[in-house]
């Protein structure tokens, strides 16, 4: 049993045959387990309410591909750094940058010539295949904000196998820092100090993203939102960027309420990043997420997604 702050971690199983590690820090009050070993299992009871987090590998033992998507956003990050070029618009108020089609030209080329799965991209389109994996690349998520000098953005790549994204990586062009995700495996940073990702509610902190268009739809989540801050229960943020469910896996935000999906290329990353780290991520109506969803809500803990389900739902 580690005790750190206001949160007891309890060991469950390690392999006895198995050389392990285990640091734990405080993290605002709240605890944050650093994780090195293969094969444990956490029981994390925080505030009264107990989540299983389960970390079956290393940081350095990991597939090839989550590799590979590591690489390629570490040098997305420091492209993407040097500055955002010629400013161009497309449709509505969505704009484009230089920046934003160099680095998907340089993940597509980087990713398809080593391994041979369509890249499906933000600013280059692409077909989903019906039975092979493919990559889904989103080269700078928060466009406006890049190019209007503003360093919330983020860099998602994620791989889908089988009808469900496995393999995640995002990185964060404010602070230079990459988070990475298996399915059944874990989260983890992994730039530039790698320690296991565990989501919380310390923060307090809610962002809202994704307006629909459509009157009737946004006039709904309207309705929602407002729900949400007359509550009065939670900070409320809106980054316009999807590096908000990088923060919610981090434990930086409690959660995120997306009232539409902007696309598959913005969210299949952060969605498992934020599972892989423990919290809870469905649609608005509290279905689990897919590729198919068209919205996204996610909680670092069930108690909370719960009742932010609960507060929209009174609106």
């Amino acid at each position: 049993r580690i005790s750190s702050g206001a949160a007891q971690y309890d060991s469950d199983s390690v392999a006895p045959s198995i050389p392990c590690r285990l640091r734990a820090r405080s993290h605002d009050g709240d605890g944050l387990l650093t994780i090195s070993v293969r094969y444990v299992v956490l029981a994390l009871r925080h505030l009264g309410e107990e989540r299983i987090v389960r970390h079956h590998g290393a940081v350095n033992d990991v597939r090839p591909q989550t590799v590979a998507a590591v690489e390629v956003v570490e040098e997305a990050l420091r492209r993407a750094a040097a500055g955002a070029g010629a400013i161009h618009a497309k449709q509505g108020r969505d704009v484009v940058t230089d920046s934003d089609l160099a680095v998907e030209d340089m993940i597509r080329e980087a990713l398809s010539s080593r391994f041979g799965y369509p890249v499906i991209g933000e600013e280059r389109g692409g077909h989903i295949p019906v039975d092979e994996p493919y990559w889904l690349v989103d080269p700078i998520c928060g466009t406006r904000n890049y190019a209007s000098g503003i360093p919330l953005y983020c860099i998602n790549v994620a791989l889908v196998e089988h009808g469900e994204v496995s393999v995640a990586v995002i990185g964060d062009g404010s602070a230079g820092t990459i988070a990475a995700a298996e399915r059944d495996q874990g989260a983890w940073k992994v730039r530039p100090d790698e320690y296991a990702l565990v989501s919380s509610v310390a923060s307090a902190t809610i962002d809202l993203e994704a307006w629909p268009s459509a009157p009737s739809t946004r006039l709904l989540a309207v309705r929602r939102a407002s729900a949400l801050i007359e509550a009065n229960r939670w900070d409320m943020r809106a980054l316009s960027t999807t590096l908000a469910l990088a923060y919610v896996a981090a434990g930086q935000l409690a959660g995120c309420v997306m009232f539409r999906t902007p696309g598959l290329v913005h969210t299949a990353a952060g969605a498992l990043l934020v599972t892989e780290a423990g919290g809870t991520v469905t649609d608005l109506d509290g279905r689990t997420w897919s590729l198919k969803s068209s919205s996204l809500l996610c909680a670092a803990t069930p108690k909370l997604h719960q009742e932010i389900l609960e507060v929209m739902a009174s609106h």
